[in-house]
């Protein structure tokens, strides 16, 4: 029997927004660009059509440089585009497409930032879905998160994103992620759940006010201590509601706790 893809459930940009939140600056100041050059480098290594890459700083949410082929593939043009905010992409993204493509990129960024340290770069992901053109009909791209910055917390403080043309081999469809890992040589795909299924899949568990405020800081990587201080509670109440939830959940660890969530959209 075929095992299902795993759905996601659709969120709004304001609520991917949230996931970074929390970064706090860099301890120093660090040139991004300069940072990010070797990758940014080979890009055109991998592109398997018309391309364009930019940074993103995520504590702003702005675009903060790039290049590439934006004004030949979009109706933005590069001075609209840098130095703005990241709702200008949003704007171009198809409707149907951005609730979806905002669940597949918080999944990612959980999934990356609780990976350990030497797991990191073996996994890879890829996301699928259309954007405008330059006479604003809407294709197919693949997105790609080659790099980022981390800030002293383990949270993303700036992203590389690429952007690929894929018209040309992709007409139809869906939007979907794919995390491609080649430590444990598999690749996983991600679906949105339907707004129909959406009830289903809040039947399997539906956390309290107080266990989503708990969530939403594991899911940053804040420990106990840290939950306590941000909540105005104690160490062990934070605990308990946090091994609380691992039992209805049957999940092992806070790292699939969160993914868990996140795949069943309580965060």
């Amino acid at each position: 029997m075929k095992k299902p893809h795993p759905l996601l459930r659709p969120i709004k940009p304001k609520t991917l927004r949230r996931t970074f939140g929390f970064t706090n600056p860099l301890e120093k100041k660090v040139n991004p660009f300069k940072v990010l050059q070797p990758v940014i480098n080979h890009i055109k290594e991998f592109a398997i059509g018309r391309y364009f890459w930019f940074i993103v700083d995520l504590k702003n949410w702005k675009h903060i440089c790039g290049g590439g082929d934006i004004e030949k593939m979009t109706p933005l043009k590069k001075n609209n585009f840098f130095n703005e905010d990241h709702q200008k992409l949003h704007d171009i993204t198809h409707p149907d497409d951005l609730p979806q493509v905002m669940a597949f990129s918080r999944y990612w960024v959980n999934y990356f930032i609780n990976l350990p340290l030497e797991r990191r770069a073996y996994s890879k992901m890829t996301l699928y879905f259309r954007i405008k053109n330059t006479m604003n009909y809407y294709y197919w791209v693949m997105v790609q998160y080659p790099d980022g910055i981390l800030d002293s917390d383990n949270q993303f403080a700036y992203g590389l994103v690429f952007v690929t043309d894929i018209s040309h081999i992709k007409k139809e469809g869906k939007p979907m992620l794919s995390i491609l890992d080649t430590y444990e040589g598999n690749c996983q795909q991600f679906f949105c759940a339907d707004f129909n299924k959406l009830t289903e899949i809040n039947l399997l568990y539906n956390p309290s006010s107080r266990e989503r405020d708990v969530l939403q800081y594991l899911s940053i990587g804040y420990s106990s201590k840290q939950i306590a201080s941000q909540l105005n509670l104690s160490v062990k109440t934070i605990d308990n509601h946090r091994q609380n939830m691992l039992h209805k959940t049957k999940c092992k660890s806070s790292g699939e706790l969160v993914a868990y969530s996140i795949t069943n959209g309580f965060l």
